[in-house]
């Protein structure tokens, strides 16, 4: 998909975050390469285990394994990384889309530098020296660090409203997703969708495909889904009544999909809320 950035004001947003916390932030792609790279590191301590062939490339595979585990739960997640500091990604979603990630942290959440010592070592650094680096590092108890998690939360929801990043779309598929979106109760078949924006079935799958990495039913199906949250948190309607409203053919393939989509039946979803 491809995605238009202002960059210049998304750096601004990053830059007010650092001021704020003192904790620098990345922006990347859905592929989990950098649109921005601010540095990241606590100068000493993170930069100097980098330096090392093995610390860059366990570096390299924490950052990969935390943005994997926040690209499936599709929320924010956080870890501690080999060399003991705590990371959190936040995804950015538009229209139930992940289309970047936020990437912070390198935060220091225990005193306790023991448990780190041999890993050190066998980078062959200097233990003595690494520990006075480490414990120069800012410590954040859990609070503080859910209230930064929380913060960047917000800061994603401001780089969308202001419409620093968003994808660019061509004409026809705005206008195909503005059709399915005033629909979604009706028949959605690709025949009447193709029609109502005058393109062939085919060019539809491709642009769809293109700009949303699925089918168009796919497509439709997380739209309805989505409107369904809606109505089984404000309002007291049955499931059935439910499937129908938002136009599926089956209360039982309503409940198929949501299960697949969301994890977990619409009767238990509502429940757990």
């Amino acid at each position: 998909m491809i995605i238009d950035y202002d960059i210049s004001k998304i750096n601004t947003a990053l830059q007010d975050f650092y001021n704020a916390t003192g904790i620098n932030m990345d922006l990347l792609k859905a592929d989990f390469s950098y649109v921005t790279f601010n540095h990241r590191g606590n100068e000493c301590y993170c930069q100097t285990i980098q330096n090392t062939e093995a610390g860059k490339k366990a570096c390299f595979l924490s950052d990969a394994c935390l943005l994997e585990k926040c690209k499936k739960s599709r929320k924010p997640e956080m870890h501690v990384c080999h060399a003991g500091l705590v990371d959190i990604a936040v995804p950015i979603l538009y229209e139930d889309m992940i289309i970047g990630y936020i990437l912070f942290g390198q935060l220091k959440a225990d005193t306790d530098f023991t448990a780190f010592e041999k890993y050190i070592a066998d980078l062959g650094l200097d233990v003595k020296e690494m520990k006075s680096y480490y414990t120069g590092i800012s410590f954040f108890d859990s609070g503080k660090i859910q209230s930064v998690s929380n913060i960047a939360s917000m800061l994603v929801k401001h780089i969308l409203l202001e419409n620093m990043l968003k994808p660019a779309f061509d004409e026809n598929i705005q206008k195909a997703v503005a059709f399915i979106h005033e629909n979604l109760e009706n028949d959605l078949s690709i025949h009447n969708i193709s029609q109502s924006i005058h393109v062939s079935k085919s060019v539809l799958y491709k642009k769809f495909h293109a700009c949303f990495h699925c089918t168009v039913s796919e497509y439709i199906n997380s739209k309805r889904v989505e409107k369904s949250i809606e109505l089984l948190t404000k309002t007291d309607l049955s499931i059935e009544e439910i499937a129908q409203k938002v136009g599926f053919s089956s209360t039982s393939y309503y409940t198929k999909t949501f299960k697949k989509l969301r994890g977990i039946p619409p009767l238990k979803y509502k429940k757990k809320l």
